[in-house]
């Protein structure tokens, strides 16, 4: 093999959860997103050799970073265990920003790394090595930010082993408005202020919340999407870490959201939205809210629901 061949992907930013769908629901915006770059190197074995945008806070060691766990899974799914790997990383995401920072790296190192190698793995084989990436250095993995990354659009993922991800349908025109405060959230810290239990009546309502906006979505039945966006699991015990929730999302509803929350476990709040007109006014309105309780400067990122997912892309020139 030359070792001058190379492969480049963008895996964009998501959104899990989507307020009611703890762990199973998520979307795809068309940007921001993460960059990966692989190249064939003469010696087995994966090597980072740089991470751009990240402040040099995460680790090049292979093992302990997911872009590198990530193609080793491509190697042993394909018994490539001989092959060597060059890697080098852009983050367009902020670090423990609730926007699927370290889903879109894995991705995307996935994504290049089968284009790079021909090896053609099915979506399913996508899927399970991307996760597998996430859960080496992070102990942990996401498919509601994996999934959408992938595949684009929004996607229910069943909790199987290995997780399923069905496309759902997105109604023309639905948009989200994301701002990122400066505030940074561990994921495996949020997870930790969750209760093990909650009442049967809560559950019940989650239920029916998570398939009514299933409904809502095949019927762009705009009313029972907004009805359905509520959190009674998460939500309540992670607003206290959020400075500003309860303006920032009365702001966004008052400008005209659908509805709103955290993007995944925060800080990060997004709104969906009927319209990218209506997405650009909410957003604004979100960062002002955020301003009003000193978070200033809030990044601000407004996209339809992106349907590309993770794609190959040429580097600059």
């Amino acid at each position: 093999m030359s070792n001058t061949a190379a492969a480049r992907a963008f895996a964009p930013a998501t959104v899990g959860n989507i307020i009611c769908g703890f762990d199973i629901f998520g979307l795809a915006l068309g940007a921001p997103g993460d960059e990966v770059e692989a190249k064939l190197r003469d010696e087995p074995g994966v090597v980072i050799t740089a991470v751009h945008g990240d402040g040099g806070r995460l680790p090049i060691q292979a093992d302990r970073n997911v872009v590198g766990v990530a193609i080793n899974a491509v190697l042993t799914e394909c018994g490539l265990e001989n092959v060597g790997v060059e890697i080098e990383v852009w983050k367009g995401l902020p670090i423990s920003g609730g926007m699927g920072g370290s889903a879109a790296s894995a991705v995307a190192a996935v994504v290049a790394a089968d284009e790079l190698l021909q090896t053609r793995l099915s979506s399913e084989a996508m899927l399970r090595c991307a996760s597998e990436g996430e859960r080496g250095p992070k102990g942990d993995t996401h498919p509601d930010n994996i999934a959408p990354a992938l595949h684009g659009g929004i996607v229910m993922v069943r909790p199987d082993e290995p997780a399923i991800a069905i496309p759902l349908p997105v109604p023309d025109g639905l948009s989200v408005a994301l701002v990122h405060p400066d505030l940074e959230l561990e994921t495996n810290d949020m997870r930790g202020v969750l209760p093990d239990t909650i009442p049967l009546s809560k559950a019940v309502r989650q239920w029916a919340d998570c398939s009514a906006l299933v409904v809502g979505l095949y019927e762009e039945d705009w009313d029972l999407i907004r009805r359905a966006l509520v959190d009674r699991v998460a939500e309540p015990h992670r607003i206290p870490f959020i400075p500003g929730f309860g303006a920032v999302r009365a702001a966004s509803l008052e400008a005209g959201a659908l509805g709103a929350g955290l993007s995944g476990s925060g800080p990060s709040m997004f709104a969906l939205c009927r319209t990218i007109t209506d997405a650009r006014s909410v957003a604004s309105a979100m960062a002002e809210a955020f301003a009003g309780v000193g978070l200033e400067g809030a990044d601000t990122h407004v996209s339809e629901v992106g349907n590309t997912g993770a794609h190959v892309i040429k580097p600059p020139a």
